[in-house]
């Protein structure tokens, strides 16, 4: 039975090479936990005594942990990064970054070190495990009008939980992006269009401006552990691709335009192509462009904070009919830290 540590204080640095740990390079404004996820088979038998022998052979060596809490800006490069693809940005400050996942032409995604800050008395070096080779496998933004922020949720694996043959390691002198820009969903917006036979027009869009309440946006980039035997145990080795999978629920203001938008074409089960633009300061701003339909259980006169509104899915997926769609999903970033 596998148990889970609460950290508080996280670090991260980005790997050139798969298999060789790096040292930390930043900080991370998150907390989580993580778990030594090593498999073990376990078998009892009756010695004669009162107490059973167990024969245990481990059979599987991996890790698991989450990265949670506030959505900033400089945290986005490296979830891109370690899901999908290594993206170099441009310009000085605020940085871009664009990039677009296409499920028939993957990206290689990038591999990180992470140190984690466990038991405070596990050893004389210092209170940190490692784990390299880590890579996220989906990570959940969401957005809501009462708390006013952004909450980021991340899983990811890596591999065995390294503690330094028990001494630990040292706190990494790492420190946060020189500026971080916490994400609010104040400023976000929400735009639709039909998708053509062409698709990634994304020029014409339909405003639903100050319908946005609520949202989630989940996105599983289809990374897994690639495994590989040894000596009769397997041993996490590299990444393998399944087919990425994403969703955006909202929760719209309802009126006339907003539900001609959403509700008629959901029931039409047409393709649209949907744009969220996240506004911070500092000339930040992200913008997630999807393509695919919304799940024809629209929920049309709900209430919410003593409104009526409009519950709805946006599942993303490439349609067959479209020929020439770049992308599955695409976004644009400006955010203050390169990667």
């Amino acid at each position: 039975m596998s148990t889970t540590t609460k950290f508080l204080s996280a670090y991260l640095g980005k790997q050139t090479v798969f298999g060789t740990p790096v040292a930390a390079s930043m900080k991370v404004p998150l907390v989580g936990d993580y778990e030594d996820a090593q498999e073990e088979h376990s078998a009892e038998w009756d010695t004669g005594y009162w107490t059973p022998r167990t024969i245990v052979a481990q059979v599987a060596q991996h890790a698991r942990f989450t990265l949670n809490g506030t959505g900033f800006f400089e945290m986005l490069p490296v979830l891109f990064n370690a899901g999908h693809d290594h993206i170099t940005p441009t310009g000085v400050g605020p940085y871009a970054y664009d990039d677009a996942v296409n499920p028939s032409a993957v990206g290689v995604p990038r591999a990180y070190t992470a140190f984690f800050g466990g038991n405070e008395n596990l050893g004389a070096t210092g209170p940190m495990i490692r784990v390299r080779d880590c890579h996220l496998e989906a990570f959940s933004l969401a957005g809501n009008i009462n708390t006013k922020e952004i909450a980021l949720t991340s899983q990811w694996y890596g591999a065995s939980i390294d503690d330094n043959a028990g001494a630990g390691f040292a706190r990494p002198t790492s420190t946060l992006p020189a500026q971080v820009g916490m994400m609010r969903t104040l400023l976000s917006t929400l735009e639709l269009e039909d998708a053509t036979v062409a698709g990634g027009a994304f020029t014409t869009m339909t405003a639903t401006d100050k319908a946005l309440l609520d949202w989630q946006f989940d996105c599983d980039f289809g990374l897994r552990p690639l495994w590989a035997a040894d000596e009769n145990q397997l041993f996490y080795s590299g990444v393998r691709h399944q087919a990425p999978v994403a969703a955006l629920q909202v929760t719209m203001r309802t009126n006339q335009a907003t539900y001609a938008v959403v509700r008629r074409k959901a029931e039409l089960r047409t393709y649209q192509e949907l744009q969220l633009t996240l506004n911070g300061g500092d000339a930040e701003q992200l913008v997630l462009k999807l393509t695919g339909r919304f799940l024809p259980t629209v929920i049309a006169h709900a209430r919410s904070n003593d409104e009526v509104v409009m519950a709805a899915t946006f599942q993303v997926e490439t349609p067959y009919t479209q020929v020439t769609t770049p992308h599955w999903m695409s976004w644009s970033l400006d955010t203050n830290v390169s990667l």
